[in-house]
């Protein structure tokens, strides 16, 4: 019979590790983590994304402010607005081009020659395809020399037919001239308010063959065939999600969104037709 020590069986135990579980991720864990992650990436880029926009879309209307106000200040020394479209002799003028000198365009505003057409060879072409940050939407993708994603509003056909007597579809702020109407548009005449008359709209990413230069009269539009963002190619359309912003005649900038009835849309695109259209929120 062996006798063992107390001390030393005392001792043997103190020497004993405790034992260790190893706990390892299960597949299930990991993948809940993994998804998670995924969820956290993805709001990160949602929030990203929209401050990108909103950065976009500030500057967009900053761009319709400036037209805006180099707008007012040709009435200021003219008394009247600069034609949208110039068609006298076939110069098919721009009203943008009009402005040149408002919008601290002095060297542009110097060699412009308004009297021949805007693409002439000799005076107006070269000057034609500069580049002109203004007139550019920061969600534009289809940039080239002299393009343009702003258009003057004509009118409508969408608005009262009160506001089409006489004038063809001619009814809006920056319009055409024409045999029926040699003098361009003052601010008096807009009896349905500058407030709630459209003067500029965004027309993104035309090209140049449908008008989309800054200083071809023909890209004023007349907004006719419905909803907003519809019809890029002569329509007030834009790349901002959900709608496009617009400029009225008293220099504020709205967001219209895509939603808009059609006829509302041609109620403020016409200067007089007298229809009582709901007040639509500002972004100034």
């Amino acid at each position: 019979m062996t006798i063992r020590d107390d001390q030393s069986i005392g001792l043997n135990r103190s020497k004993r590790r405790p034992l260790r579980i190893h706990r390892a991720f299960t597949l299930i864990e990991l993948l809940v983590v993994i998804s998670m992650m995924g969820v956290l990436v993805s709001l990160l880029s949602s929030g990203v994304q929209a401050a990108r926009e909103q950065s976009r879309r500030i500057s967009c209307a900053n761009h319709l402010r400036q037209q805006s106000l180099a707008l007012h200040q040709f009435h200021d020394q003219f008394g009247r607005l600069p034609f949208g479209n110039d068609r006298g002799a076939g110069r098919n003028q721009s009203w943008a081009a009009a402005v040149l000198g408002q919008l601290e365009q002095p060297e542009i505003a110097g060699l412009w020659d308004r009297k021949v057409a805007w693409n002439d060879a000799t005076r107006n072409l070269q000057l034609s395809v500069t580049v002109l940050p203004v007139f550019r939407c920061p969600t534009s993708v289809n940039d080239f020399p002299g393009d343009t994603d702003y258009a003057g509003v004509m009118g409508s056909a969408l608005a009262s037919a009160r506001s089409l007597v006489g004038l063809d579809i001619n009814n809006g702020v920056l319009i055409g001239s024409s045999p029926q109407r040699r003098t361009a548009v003052t601010l008096t005449e807009i009896v349905d308010g500058t407030s709630q008359t459209l003067m500029i709209a965004e027309v993104v990413d035309r090209l140049s063959s449908e008008h989309g230069l800054w200083a071809d009269g023909r890209s004023a539009i007349s907004h006719d065939n419905g909803g907003i963002n519809v019809d890029g190619s002569g329509e007030i359309f834009s790349l901002h999600p959900a709608g496009a912003q617009v400029a009225f005649a008293d220099g504020s900038v709205h967001f219209m969104t895509e939603s808009m009835d059609p006829s509302l849309i041609g109620a403020l695109c016409s200067r007089n037709g007298r229809e009582i259209t709901p007040a639509i929120e500002s972004h100034d």
